[in-house]
């Protein structure tokens, strides 16, 4: 990762809340504590300066250094983003994709971090493939309006299957952050290693996606 920058992404073997998860995990740097929010597919981002719950939200950024801030999904797109400024987590299913939720989040974090002009750096987390998402002809039309047409494709049956991370990344690249890491997996396929809510329905726990930065000095950090 960047250097003084700590990523995390977890899914099936930990179950429980933030909190308890991180906890159990450890994460080197992070000892101010985890921020999340109800996450309610919304372009909501709030700056969070603190440890805990902080309402209703799909983004989060904060310039403390030491916070975690952690998203939680079951099909949805985590992307975690960080600037010498400050960080930022965004939960981005088609809802949030569709209102704006990612170039949001970039902004937010731009303003954060007071840095206009710094260039970023986002890691898109495992979330369902076109392989397996299928959706209506209303779905899809709004995710094309706010990314573009390539991330349709025909399924079997001719309906059509939304590559959600490719509509994230589509919308990074237009804001701005062109170095997005993270291969692709589908939450659906990989069933042994993550939750997909699509896959398991009502039973399926969450995948936690983390991002913090560490309270030593980012310069004596290896990256």
């Amino acid at each position: 990762g960047a250097a003084g920058v700590g990523v995390m992404f977890v899914g099936r073997g930990v179950a429980g809340d933030a909190v308890e998860v991180m906890g159990r995990i450890g994460a080197d740097g992070a000892d101010r504590g985890v921020a999340w929010a109800k996450q309610v597919h919304s372009q909501r981002v709030v700056e969070v300066r603190e440890a805990g719950e902080c309402g209703q939200a799909d983004g989060l950024v904060t310039a403390e250094r030491g916070l975690a801030l952690a998203i939680v999904t079951a099909d949805c797109v985590p992307v975690l983003l960080a600037g010498t400024g400050g960080i930022a987590a965004i939960h981005a299913g088609w809802r949030g994709i569709a209102d704006g939720v990612v170039t949001a989040g970039v902004e937010a974090l731009r303003q954060a971090g007071e840095t206009q002009d710094e260039t970023l750096l986002a890691w898109v987390g495992p979330a369902i493939g076109a392989c397996c998402y299928e959706v209506g002809d209303e779905v899809a039309a709004q995710v094309v309006a706010a990314s573009g047409a390539q991330v349709v494709t025909a399924g079997p049956g001719g309906r059509p299957h939304l590559d959600l991370p490719a509509a994230v990344r589509i919308q990074l690249a237009a804001a701005g952050v062109h170095e997005a890491y993270g291969p692709p997996r589908c939450t659906q396929c990989d069933a042994a290693h993550l939750w997909s809510y699509r896959g398991q329905g009502r039973a399926a726990g969450r995948n936690y996606a983390y991002i913090w930065r560490t309270n030593s000095d980012p310069a004596a950090q290896s990256s």
